[in-house]
């Protein structure tokens, strides 16, 4: 899935926004959050590890720093690295570990709606909704507005997780039927987009 740069945005404020996702504290849930950069970014065939060779890809990114951060979350279970892969990165792991991670990976997927479910003022839901947020800004091709965020997902399931992680938080995101086989999640207002950007960057 592509990445692009926020629209409307000069490309230092860019830049500088997609690094203070990238660098923001894992969390508690660091797995749940690189489960959905996984589920949006991985290979046609991700489930084959036929290749000889000692590291396989486990995702496709369009950015570096999309491609730093899952790796780093990936840290929590094995060794990764990043690799580039004509214009986009690779994020590659052992081949000996491949199975092991993308187990975990679906298995951390599959958590989610029981995660955000936690009745109550959960601190870790509250967490992995902010993981999950940030993780979508870095791969879902953002755009930002005045008053207005949205971000391009390649899944309903994925948009449907972003809408239930913003309820979480207090905010109201919409979802768009898909366009381009992509999905948009929105957020309108001015607090409710600092309020987000703040959770995810941790610079509120």
């Amino acid at each position: 899935m592509a990445t692009t740069l926020i629209a409307t945005a000069p490309p230092s404020t860019a830049q500088a926004l997609h690094q203070a996702l990238a660098d923001a504290p894992g969390g508690a849930y660091p797995l749940l959050e690189a489960a959905l950069g996984w589920h949006e970014l991985r290979p046609s065939g991700w489930h084959r590890t036929d290749a000889p060779a000692r590291a396989t890809a486990v995702a496709h990114t369009a950015t570096e720093v999309a491609a730093t951060r899952l790796a780093s979350l990936l840290s929590t279970l094995t060794w990764a690295s990043v690799a580039p892969a004509g214009a986009g990165w690779r994020v590659e792991v052992p081949v000996g570990s491949y199975h092991r991670i993308t187990r975990a990976l679906t298995g951390a997927w599959r958590s989610r709606e029981h995660v955000l479910a936690t009745p109550g003022r959960s601190m870790d839901a509250h967490q992995a909704a902010v993981g999950l947020w940030r993780m979508a800004l870095l791969v879902g091709s953002p755009e930002l507005h005045p008053g207005a965020l949205a971000v391009r997902v390649g899944s309903p399931a994925t948009a449907q997780t972003l809408v239930v992680a913003a309820r979480r938080l207090g905010l109201a995101a919409l979802t768009d039927g898909p366009c381009d086989g992509r999905h948009a999640v929105r957020l309108l207002g001015r607090d409710q987009v600092h309020q987000l950007l703040g959770e995810a960057t941790a610079r509120r």
